[in-house]
């Protein structure tokens, strides 16, 4: 089996996107060492233990750039009929569909998928491809239903996380020193972007619920924002009050990711009730959460869900209230909270980039 994931990414980046797509790069290249290869379009020193093959094309004319450069780099390869292209750009897709119709490539097409178009783009990548992943069973339902597609073509493989990042050992108060943050305080952490496609992730209905949590050590750290979003919620924090409870920070660099999870108290995953998030946005900070052996708290959608509700507590989505009580309760219920963390710590072995590729490429060898 050759295996060959194309992207049209640039590296070195540091969008969510880029690094799902370069773990899996890496654990591929672990596994299926030279029958694997990563197309990309500009390589960085992150990939660098990586079988890399640079397609560099601008910008502007990057699709157009490889529609036609694509059959040049299928027609140098050998053994094309046990080749298998991987890839969750719809784009590139579509110009892998059109080629094998085109010319009988005899490669297979396995699209990863990570949502819903809504447009031409679903039925006609869904029905052309061989193999379909899917990040949720939620999504895989969603694929299902709009093209009529059979469930056994669907794979559904759960992001991941790299447990070496996490310490099970941190000294937590050292790190809080390291980091700039309070010894003294309850610590409530967010950790990522604070919007997505010009959407808010929660971080506002997470201010809003400080005012409905009597006890002022408890704060809230807001790890990954933009100048401009930080801005926007420093100014939310004042309208309610709650200004001196409120932690903004810029966006970390990846290393620095599981050190700030690691020093809270416990982490929330705010996302509001709307079609991104509730039927595909599933957030990778999911299984470094669970990684950082914290109590979580989340927003109750079945999405989500799928994964934590065995191993966190929820809330009801865009309820600042209930958000507040459930913060509440692990406050004043510490023990509680370790049982729920340490429950998600042991679920998320399960959940690493290398049993994800693994997994993905059982799916593939065995059909």
């Amino acid at each position: 089996m050759q295996l060959v994931y194309l992207t049209s990414k640039k590296y070195p980046s540091s969008t969510a996107d880029h690094f799902f797509v370069r773990n899996m790069a890496e654990v591929f290249s672990k596994i299926l060492s030279e029958d694997f290869t990563f197309i990309v379009r500009q390589t960085g020193p992150e990939l660098k233990s990586i079988n890399v093959k640079v397609l560099y094309a601008p910008s502007r004319v990057r699709t157009v750039y490889y529609f036609f450069s694509l059959p040049f780099f299928i027609f140098r390869r050998h053994n094309c009929s046990d080749c298998f292209f991987f890839s969750n750009d719809p784009y590139l897709l579509s110009v892998l569909i059109f080629w094998r119709k085109i010319f009988g490539f005899k490669y297979k097409i396995c699209s990863d998928w990570h949502q819903i178009f809504q447009d031409w783009r679903d039925g006609y990548i869904a029905n052309n491809s061989d193999f379909l992943i899917s990040t949720s069973e939620r999504l895989k339902d969603l694929i299902i239903k709009k093209t009529g597609l059979q469930k056994n073509k669907i794979f559904v493989a759960y992001g991941g996380v790299d447990l070496s990042k996490f310490n099970p050992n941190t000294d937590i108060p050292n790190l809080r020193k390291q980091l700039n943050l309070p010894l003294d305080c309850i610590l409530v952490g967010y950790v990522g972007f604070y919007k997505t496609m010009g959407m808010s992730k929660g971080v506002d209905m997470m201010i809003e619920s400080l005012r409905f949590i009597p006890d002022k050590k408890v704060k809230m750290v807001f790890v990954g924002g933009k100048p401009n979003e930080i801005e926007e919620y420093q100014s939310l924090a004042i309208k309610n009050g709650v200004e001196d409870r409120c932690i903004f920070l810029g966006v970390v660099s990846q290393e620095l990711v599981p050190k700030y999870e690691q020093t809270m108290d416990m982490l929330v995953i705010p996302y509001p009730d709307k079609p991104h998030f509730r039927d595909w946005g599933f957030p990778m900070k999911v299984y470094e959460y669970m990684a950082s052996k914290k109590p979580i708290i989340y927003s109750n959608l079945p999405i989500i869900g799928e994964v934590l509700e065995d191993c966190a507590i929820s809330f009801e989505p865009d309820n600042p209230r209930d958000l507040a009580d459930k913060i509440e309760k692990f406050n004043s219920e510490p023990k509680e909270g370790i049982d729920w963390a340490e429950k998600a710590l042991e679920k998320v072995k399960n959940f690493t980039w290398q049993k994800r590729a693994e997994k993905i490429t059982n799916f593939l060898t065995r059909n």
